[in-house]
């Protein structure tokens, strides 16, 4: 299924499997779009809120994507304009939020239609729990497409193969737009029979970038600040600048990016 919806790319970053570096990518991609000229809307949609952290964001009580998701505060509100780059924050609160959701029912459109008034964006990338519970069947009927962070071991592998089948047999749910290689070091063997595989099996889905071990990587949510300005020159930051041209040729942003 295409990934755009009235000129905008919409990209769950997703693996129910923990400790891939999801938000790591997630937060980068979005800084790294934002600094290419796009207009981004990262919209935190994990209890943990390590994407808000990340952006050194302090929320406010009842200003975030749980109120939005209980009708209580419209999305546009709760964003927070970092420049060309927006983002839609979370907290504790949606830990509550995603039970309410289940005891509910509520249908996989809401967070979509809650969406509806935050218009003009080129991309919107949700960054998803580590499971595929309510808030995560969310962000998937919220999105067109989906971007799968790993790492380069075979237990990740393994994963990787169930969480394909699962989304492939979703019908009418969003496609796999690109897998994402992580903490990647090609002088390790075990590393790039992964990458074999995985190109193997998934053929033209994989980046071709991938996101070299970087030790300020790890260090910038510390900082409350992405890779671009918390290390600009670092093996990271040139990683996700090249991951980010190479993910907006796939999404077909040409011509999109402002000054």
């Amino acid at each position: 299924m295409d990934a755009h919806v009235s000129g905008t790319a919409r990209i769950a970053c997703l693996n129910h499997k923990g400790g891939v570096g999801k938000t790591t990518c997630a937060v980068n991609l979005a800084a790294g779009l934002a600094g290419a000229g796009f207009r981004v809307l990262a919209v935190d949609v994990d209890p943990q809120a390590h994407l808000t952290a990340s952006f050194g964001l302090h929320v406010p009580p009842g200003r975030d994507l749980a109120a939005v998701l209980g009708g209580a505060l419209p999305a546009g509100e709760a964003c927070i304009a970092l420049g060309k780059l927006s983002v839609l924050p979370a907290s504790s609160a949606l830990a509550e939020a995603e039970m309410a959701l289940s005891r509910q029912d509520a249908p996989v459109t809401l967070l979509r239609e809650q969406l509806e008034g935050c218009a003009g964006f080129d991309v919107v990338l949700y960054d998803c729990p580590p499971h595929l519970g309510p808030l995560t069947r969310q962000a998937l009927g919220a999105a067109r497409g989906v971007f799968v962070p790993m790492t380069p071991d075979f237990l990740a592998l393994q994963s990787l193969a169930w969480l394909m089948e699962t989304l492939g047999a979703d019908n009418g749910g969003p496609g796999v737009r690109g897998i994402v290689l992580n903490r990647f070091s090609q002088r390790k063997r075990l590393h790039r029979e992964v990458q074999s595989a995985v190109a193997g099996h998934f053929p033209g889905i994989p980046f071709a970038t991938c996101i070299r071990e970087n030790v300020a990587l790890a260090e910038a949510p510390s900082h409350g600040q992405d890779i671009f300005r918390y290390a600009p020159a670092s093996a990271g930051a040139k990683d996700f600048a090249a991951l980010c041209r190479e993910a907006a040729k796939r999404l077909d942003l040409a011509g999109r990016a402002r000054s």
